[in-house]
């Protein structure tokens, strides 16, 4: 029901960042109606490994580009601040996914190693630096994958104090919620815990290590337990388990969840791909063409047939 849109990667081609902030201010019209209020994204990763699966998610391989875009993205879904009208952006991966080696992907533990060639992990904070934290990202996401020799340990991002705590927290300021990346800690029915790095710990030892480490927020675990064992043991400090509450539920009033947590379902089918927004999202995928090769055949000569597999009209 929603308005079709570019990938990330075609929003990119368009090099039109005011475009890009108007899709993401229609993408939050859309959520907002409809009652979602956090988007996990955008992908400020960069496609630098042209072997990696995700590449359809990120901006490119362009540091500087995929700054500019995760920037108006993020914009455009929040505003110039977090309010009741806005939708939170989860800007994902922290510090940077992409760069894995032989071009796996970390969410198997056959891809778990991210190489950086060329020496080149600053490269890959760019989109951060100068994308997601002047936007004023409301959280982030760090990746599965470990960064092989960047910091004292190799252990994955959620789980590397360097990472979370002095790079994010106090290098760039970040005071916004940190939230893992899925099933890090007891895994599900589909496959092992992405425990990359620390596979010889337990789930409580895995546990006390990310919040150790300066994350907030455990994604896709559902067992509160451990984390009630570590305070009632003294293991971790009920005044750190504060500071992440208080991260959660000041994004939670600054949307207005608790003053009006509800949607207007007549209005949500009236909102949720409009003409006017579909209108915009043709124009977008136009513009996002990319013209690889031409052999002599543009521009079409008066008179040339032309066959369009898949259109509709």
């Amino acid at each position: 029901s929603f308005s079709q849109w570019p990938s990330s990667r075609g929003l990119a081609a368009t090099r039109d960042t005011l475009l890009v902030r108007e899709f993401g201010n229609i993408a939050r019209q859309e959520y907002l109606a409809t009652g979602i209020r956090l988007a996990l994204h955008p992908m400020a990763d960069l496609a630098t490994e042209p072997r990696w699966g995700r590449l359809n998610g990120t901006f490119g391989e362009d540091a500087e580009l995929s700054a500019a875009m995760t920037k108006a993205y993020i914009l455009g879904f929040q505003g110039d601040s977090l309010g009741s009208s806005s939708v939170a952006c989860m800007t994902k991966h922290f510090s940077g996914g992409g760069p894995q080696a032989n071009g796996e992907d970390a969410h198997f533990p056959y891809g778990k190693e991210q190489v950086y060639p060329g020496n080149n992990f600053d490269y890959h904070l760019i989109p951060f630096e100068k994308g997601a934290f002047p936007a004023k990202t409301a959280q982030i996401m760090p990746y599965y994958g470990i960064p092989v020799d960047q910091t004292d340990e190799n252990v994955a991002f959620a789980f590397n104090k360097t990472i979370i705590t002095t790079l994010l927290r106090e290098k760039y300021q970040f005071d916004g919620v940190i939230c893992t990346d899925w099933n890090i800690i007891s895994g599900s029915k589909v496959d092992e815990a992405r425990a990359w790095g620390v596979e010889n710990l337990s789930p409580l030892e895995r546990t006390k290590k990310v919040i150790d480490a300066g994350c907030d927020q455990f994604g896709g675990e559902n067992n509160p337990g451990w984390i009630i064992e570590l305070v009632k043991t003294g293991a971790v400090a009920e005044s750190r388990i504060d500071e992440s509450v208080k991260r959660i539920m000041r994004d939670k009033f600054r949307l207005g969840l608790f003053d009006d947590p509800y949607v207007n379902e007549k209005e949500a089918s009236k909102i949720a791909g409009s003409n006017a927004f579909r209108e915009m999202g043709e124009v977008a995928q136009s513009k996002s063409v990319v013209l690889l090769k031409n052999d002599a055949l543009l521009p079409l000569k008066k008179g040339t047939k032309v066959y369009a597999h898949g259109m509709l009209n």
